[in-house]
Order: C-alpha cells, then structure tokens, then sequence
C-alpha cells in the first residue's frame, strides 16, 4: 500500500471534512473571498470617509473616528449602537464565516451559517446613517459633505461579506 492511499485518521481527517476541503471550483476561491472582505472592512473603518465643510472650516472623519467621538463625547447609547452594527457585527460575521469554511465539520454549522446571511442585510446600516448625514448637512446653509474612499471600500466589504455569508449558507445546507 502507497503513503499517499492511505486512509485519513485523526486530525487529517477532520481537517478534510470541512467546507473548504470539500469545495469545487469557483467556491475554492471562498476563503480568499472572505478574508478580503475582512481586510476591506478594517481599511474602510480607518481610511477617510466624510469631509463637513462649513465657511472656512472643513473636518475629516472616519467610520471609526466617528464611532469612537460619540464615546469621546459621553453619548454611549449612539456609540454603542454604532459600534454594533459598524464594527462589531461585520467583523464578527467575517471571522464566523472563517471559521465554518475553514475549522467546522462540513454538517455543521448550517444553521449558524443561515443566521449570519440574514444578519448581513444589518450591516448596510451605517452606510445609510452617512447618507442621510451627507443629505442633512448639504441642506444646509453655507455647509457640504463630500463622501471620500474610506466609505467605499466598506461598502464593498459589507457587500462582498454579505454575498460570501449566502454562499456559505447555502454550501453548509447542502453539505447536510
């Protein structure tokens, strides 16, 4: 008998039943999918995402700047909501996605899997919240908004993360 046709035993053999050992084709590629998205949301945190100018006064945030003013300024319930949805919620479906692609057994996990798809319409929250932002502070007086990179590159985070979810949603329901 080969080394190579052996059977797998122990650790290999859980490493093999996984989703991410058991997939096909595009779907391979299914990890890289959502460590991008990871990486995209953590730049999309920090980079610059809105510019108020108002007279001769202009001021930069970021997603995260903006998160952590409102604890800055005492206001924890704005702060504690927009840290769930901004940084806690995205970040926490790409990491249990990770995770039941990379470490689950390929039968588990299916339900959790479905559960963080529908969490994924959640996490356009925030890009909504700098919307309405840029609509208020253009209607007023002598004031604008410029949306800049940082908003972006979240959104295509949010978005990439939210269709990498489905995906592993429905490979872990197949997989049953």
């Amino acid at each position: 008998m080969r080394a190579d046709a052996r059977p797998p035993c122990g650790a290999m053999a859980k490493r093999r039943d996984t989703l991410a050992a058991a997939s096909a084709g595009a779907d391979r590629w299914m990890g890289a999918c959502l460590g991008l998205s990871g990486a995209l949301l953590l730049a999309g945190l920090w980079l610059p995402a809105l510019t108020v100018s108002a007279f001769f006064h202009s001021e930069q945030y970021s997603l995260a700047g903006a998160v952590f003013g409102f604890a800055a300024a005492g206001d924890w319930f704005l702060f504690g909501l927009t840290f769930l949805f901004t940084v806690l919620l995205p970040l926490a479906k790409v990491a249990a996605c990770l995770a039941l692609w990379f470490a689950a057994p390929r039968g588990a996990g299916a339900r959790l899997a479905d559960g963080l798809a529908a969490l994924s319409r959640w996490s356009m929250v925030d890009v909504f919240i700098v919307a309405l932002v840029v609509l208020v502070v253009d209607g007023q007086l002598l004031t604008s908004a410029d949306i800049h990179a940082g908003i972006v590159v979240f959104t295509a985070g949010v978005l990439l993360s939210g269709w990498a979810a489905r995906r592993v949603a429905r490979l872990a329901a197949a997989a049953r």
